[in-house]
């Protein structure tokens, strides 16, 4: 019998560990690898990696594994991942309209590239519209399809390519179920703490995410 393999993010590992190489940093889409002074390694933000494996690929000491596949030894690296985000001080960022309006740009440019028709929708940390794609109220269905993938990576702190239906089921009782989706289309935004999401639906599965990427690579809030 076969079972599903668990979700789980990055986590760097001990060969980091005095290498602090920063090539993970610069090739991460989603920007959830970060540092300070005084550290000797890099970390990633488990409540924002999409598990591209960007960074895996230019690793130059193989430090980075799936949280399920850290070796034994290493197991530490990942709380200590967890906690480098988490001791992270300060205050948490409102999604203004301004930088959504910005992330809905960047996706319908990468969704003209693709030249697919799309509805964008961008929420706050409550899951909340803050900002649509213009044509979006002409096409009231995909406005509907954005904003609940939206609202799922909010929920979750998820991208909902990571977000199944199991997931699903298991959701929080403080998540509105009837406005989950599982499925790749939508993305968390802010760093180090979740602020928010934006959600397109209009393209392929394949195609929603590459718009969400965009825009999340393509513009900074703060």
């Amino acid at each position: 019998m076969t079972t599903d393999a668990p979700f789980s993010s990055y986590v760097i590992t001990d060969p980091c560990i005095g290498v602090k190489d920063g090539t993970c940093v610069e090739v991460c889409p989603v920007d959830c690898i970060a540092s300070s002074d005084d550290e000797p390694q890099f970390f990633i933000d488990p409540a924002l990696c999409i598990a591209c494996e960007q960074c895996v690929l230019v690793c130059p000491v193989d430090a980075i594994y799936l949280e399920h596949e850290v070796p034994e030894e290493w197991k530490a690296s990942i709380e200590r991942n967890r906690v480098f985000f988490l001791e992270v001080k300060g205050d948490t960022p409102a999604v203004s309209v301004e930088w959504a309006e910005q992330l809905i740009r960047s996706a319908l440019v990468r969704a003209g590239e693709l030249g697919i028709d799309v509805s964008v929708v961008v929420v706050d940390q409550r899951g909340e519209p803050v900002a649509t794609s213009p044509a979006a109220s002409d096409e009231p269905a995909k406005t509907q399809s954005a904003a609940n993938r939206a609202y799922t990576a909010v929920g979750f702190a998820l991208s909902t390519s990571q977000v199944n239906e199991r997931a699903l089921e298991r959701a929080p009782e403080s998540l509105d179920r009837t406005r989950l989706a599982a499925g790749p289309g939508a993305i968390p935004i802010g760093r180090p703490y979740v602020v928010g999401a934006i959600g397109v639906a209009g393209g392929t599965p394949d195609q929603d995410e590459q718009c969400c990427r965009a825009a999340v690579t393509g513009s900074q809030g703060g």
